[in-house]
């Protein structure tokens, strides 16, 4: 991945400023979440968007409940219009699945689908067809993934009305849509042994009577990731670790039993790094299905699953064939992003009139830092192992910032940050009083944090600028390219860089080459001076004709 972020003519600068929106939250809601049937809780998020939106949580194993979508309360629009019925999977999970808008895509119902992971109960047709009695002959054909289909031979011409439901009872049904009482659904022959052909897709919540849609697909669908990074920094161990994929498609088993193993044998166009394995999809065309990549190497932790935000995507063809998705790195690890040795850190805190973040609790109460009495710590993602998830002095003890000077109000603290551990570095400050033992994380609002990036590791050690106590700073990645005025046959040239980051030039912006100057990658580079936002490196260039620099994150 290549990308820049500023583009330099002097004496110009021009910078690119990202635009992120956020989308509505969803929930699900039943007789088998705690709490039951209370809309709103964060546990049960839906995650995704703005298309689909899944979630995976406990229910009832081998067990029917009842569930809807809704938004953060019952007075939010909620989905479908009754209760769906579905079993818990032998393990006691389901993944719900949310299509909100409208579809024109043949299939029914055509707005707001609501669908769940296949726990293989069985599906066939009762109606008019038959009696409502379903039986031999009109049950359907599982296809995998949650689709069913069959073609029935309706012998007279005439008006029907039917249903699908679970074989050999009225466990769960669906009609119009997928609630439980929803109304019938309506079919019409035109000649006597018409054909008819009935599809079932529980897992995008919609079905279609007829051949009004497409048939499904079969895909041989290769996925391949790249573990060379995880190998460098020592988490990932071929002679004893394994790669997987886990995702919708066979119902998000992490490295646990189900998930599909990749393998490096035969090397992957001569990389031994690459891991890969095809599974076979049966679907409709255009079909979405959310992944992840997944390692058994303890270090990952998360139940295995690589570490990005958003689950990744692909889409099934429209015809039967071989769809080969792109090779990506593991959690989209770059070597640059991670450090390659272990370094020394220092935090430097200024708690001239720090005062506990108040959020309306006696746990945080706008207390007035007492230099005498009170103690001060961190806590981040630098630390080994993480966070840590309970912010009480026992737990923080060991993050505790000393006094230096002694008698101001300024406090340090520097430890070594091992190597494998994130470039960007997001943290908070805790004060401890008498009146708060349990609850420390006071600086601010939750998930309101710092963030630095060591921006110079080729010395071994970094100094952050000086933190000011509930000013929750957070540095720009890189960028502030400038360049000051020429003197003695040099220009200036200034910029806040990081590892993996490095200066570019050239003489012209319509065909001339641009210069990769290596040496001013972060990982090299330390001539420069402090800033607010730590390290601003800093070089001279002869001033002689033109010349445009930018910077470059090349991976």
């Amino acid at each position: 991945m290549k990308y820049s972020l500023n583009l330099l003519a002097l004496p110009a600068l021009v910078a690119a400023l990202p635009f992120t929106a956020s989308a509505q939250p969803y929930y699900v809601t039943g007789s088998a979440m705690v709490p039951a049937w209370t809309p709103g809780t964060a546990t049960y998020e839906l995650v995704g968007g703005p298309t689909v939106y899944s979630l995976t949580t406990a229910t009832v194993a081998n067990a029917y409940h009842e569930f809807k979508i809704t938004g953060a309360s019952w007075s939010d629009p909620n989905w479908p219009a009754d209760n769906v019925q579905v079993k818990g999977d032998a393990y006691g999970t389901n993944t719900f699945y949310f299509y909100p808008g409208l579809y024109t895509d043949g299939w029914a119902p055509v707005q707001n689908r609501v669908g769940y992971e296949d726990p293989g109960m069985g599906w066939e047709i009762a109606g008019d067809l038959n009696g409502w009695s379903g039986g031999a002959g009109y049950q359907l054909n599982s296809l995998g993934g949650g689709l069913f289909s069959n073609s029935i031979v309706v012998p007279v011409a005439g008006s029907w009305n039917l249903k699908f439901r679970t074989v050999g009872a009225w466990d769960a049904s669906i009609g119009t849509d997928f609630s439980k009482s929803s109304g019938n659904i309506s079919l019409t022959t035109t000649q006597a042994n018409q054909l008819v052909k009935f599809q079932l897709d529980v897992r995008h919540g919609c079905w279609v009577v007829g051949d009004l849609a497409p048939s499904p697909v079969t895909n041989q669908v290769v996925f391949a990731v790249d573990m060379t990074v995880e190998g460098l920094l020592n988490q990932f161990d071929p002679a004893a670790d394994h790669a997987y994929v886990s995702g919708a498609f066979n119902n998000w088993p992490g490295i646990g039993a189900g998930a599909l193993v990749l393998t490096n044998d035969p090397a992957w166009n001569g990389n031994t790094n690459i891991y890969y394995a095809t599974n076979t999809m049966i679907a409709l065309p255009g079909a979405n299905y959310e992944y992840k990549f997944t390692s058994s190497n303890p270090n990952v932790g998360s139940g295995g699953y690589e570490p990005i935000s958003q689950n990744r995507k692909f889409t099934l063809m429209t015809t039967n064939g071989t769809l080969v998705l792109p090779v990506v790195l593991f959690g989209n690890a770059y070597l640059s992003d991670y450090l390659t040795a272990d370094t020394t850190v220092t935090f430097t805190l200024n708690m001239t009139n720090a005062v506990a973040f108040t959020n309306g609790t006696t746990l945080n109460d706008a207390h007035a830092f007492d230099p005498e009495a009170d103690a001060v710590y961190v806590n981040g993602n630098f630390l080994s192992g993480g966070w840590v998830s309970t912010w009480n002095g026992a737990s923080l003890n060991s993050y505790r910032l000393v006094n230096y000077p002694v008698g101001s109000q300024i406090y340090q603290f520097t430890t070594v940050v091992p190597k494998g551990s994130p470039v960007r570095i997001q943290y908070k400050y805790a004060m401890n009083y008498a009146a708060v033992t349990n609850s420390l994380d006071n600086e601010a609002a939750a998930y309101s944090d710092h963030v630095r990036f060591l921006r110079m590791t080729a010395s071994g050690s970094y100094e952050f600028p000086m933190d000011t106590f509930g000013n929750q700073h957070v540095e720009p990645e890189f960028a502030l390219m400038a360049a000051g005025p020429a003197a003695a046959g040099k220009v200036p040239v200034t910029w806040l860089g990081r590892p993996g980051v490095l200066l570019q030039t050239a003489p012209n912006l319509t065909g001339g080459a641009w210069q990769s100057l290596t040496e001013t990658d972060g990982t090299n580079w330390t001539a420069g001076y402090w800033g607010a936002d730590g390290l601003v490196s800093q070089t001279n260039w002869p001033a002689a004709g033109n010349a445009f620099f930018r910077l470059l994150k090349p991976n």
